[in-house]
């Protein structure tokens, strides 16, 4: 399996410090912020940190970026940076992109670059960015500097399995352009991203089938009605059980923001998080509001219900009980067997993923798994 920290060294380059500021003639640029305050969490490939770096132009010609630097504010050391095809493919507007643009903000747009940079041991307390960018149609490069921020390394206690056995393959990447890393809901008078952790589990064969017979029927899934748990000692605070499931994977029609999660159950974690199971089958939710719960207990099956492409299990951890709005927060489980990763998920369901070498230990503690690992829970 391709290093995950290879992966962000290419498009994270590590250098020593911010180059000396040179005088630049006044330019109104872009307004930076992050809205939500970054984290960090644990992976087999170490330690990262994820961020959203919001840019709103208050230019008169649309501003190219060319680079964003994450900078140490105590002592201006920069931590990482990112340019050309990584920043393009970290770059999102807001809204409809015009055809072929890359990462250009026009007058009055909004974009936001999803970051995501390896700690190496270092956890500076406060961090600040220096965007590169450059007006359209030719002028020359300036630098604006902003986007002040406090890092969080709190990950909060290690969990405990969603689900039983396995295989199971982990499925989330920060790349992809509509992955729950990049969806933004505002219903309350604020942006958030609930899903910004999430992971859509999917049961998977030695052979990385995913169904037995036709895969179009939700029940020929291989993780369909497996018994999903609770992770720690916690309250039930909210359940539905009352959403219908399509016939067939292809015909599940649109459905409402409110009714994206389908039939779910959401519970109050003791040390103050709340964990998010969606997508049950209906009829199986197996708890009620107010009860409480011990780890490994029972709340429902793993169904498909709601906005999903396929039965699997969406789990994430945030930080308040609203299924889209809360913001997403980190989360390591106590342990799983780390069998391979897909490289690429389109094989997923036709073809086996890449096994981990063995000479390397397969147990992991403490981690939150690497995009679209493929886990085993112990007993």
């Amino acid at each position: 399996m391709p290093s995950m920290t290879s992966l962000w060294v290419a498009g994270f380059l590590a250098v020593a410090c911010v180059a000396p500021v040179r005088a630049e003639p006044l330019r109104s640029s872009f307004d930076l912020r992050v809205a939500d305050a970054p984290h960090a969490t644990r992976t087999d490939a170490g330690e990262a940190v994820f961020e959203e770096l919001h840019l709103t132009s208050f230019a008169e010609a649309p501003l190219r970026l060319s680079r964003v630097d994450v900078v140490d504010a105590a002592n201006g050391h920069v931590l990482a940076s990112i340019a050309g095809a990584a920043l393009e493919q970290r770059f999102a507007l807001i809204g409809p992109a015009g055809p072929g643009q890359g990462a250009v903000v026009a007058p009055g747009r909004h974009g936001v670059v999803y970051l995501q940079w390896p700690t190496h041991g270092h956890h500076p307390r406060t961090i600040r960015h220096v965007v590169t960018y450059a007006a359209l149609p030719a002028a020359a490069t300036a630098t604006v500097r902003g986007g002040a921020a406090i890092v969080s390394y709190d990950v909060g206690a290690p969990l405990g399995p969603p689900l039983r056995g396995g295989p199971w393959v982990a499925i989330h990447a920060a790349a992809w352009p509509h992955g729950h890393r990049r969806v933004f809901n505002a219903v309350d008078g604020k942006a958030r991203i609930p899903g910004r952790f999430a992971v859509d589990w999917v049961r998977v064969d030695a052979a990385g089938r995913t169904a037995q017979g036709d895969p179009d029927v939700p029940g020929n899934a291989l993780g369909y009605g497996a018994e999903v748990l609770a992770v720690a000692a916690a309250t039930v605070v909210a359940v539905r059980d009352t959403m219908a499931e399509s016939p067939r994977v292809s015909d599940n029609p649109k459905h409402t923001l409110d009714e994206d999660a389908g039939n779910y159950v959401t519970i109050h974690l003791d040390d103050g998080r709340y964990a998010f199971y969606e997508h049950l089958r209906p009829g199986s939710v197996a708890v009620r509001p107010g009860q409480r719960l011990d780890r490994g207990d029972v709340l429902g099956e793993l169904g498909f219900t709601g906005a999903s492409t396929g039965p699997h299990l969406h789990f994430h951890v945030a930080d308040g009980p609203s299924t889209v709005a809360s913001e997403g927060r980190p989360f390591v489980l106590e342990a799983f067997d780390l069998l391979g990763s897909y490289g690429d998920l389109g094989k997923l369901g036709k073809a086996r993923w890449a096994p981990r070498p063995a000479k390397e230990s397969s147990r992991r503690r403490d981690e939150w798994p690497v995009e679209n690992a493929v886990v085993r829970f112990p007993d």
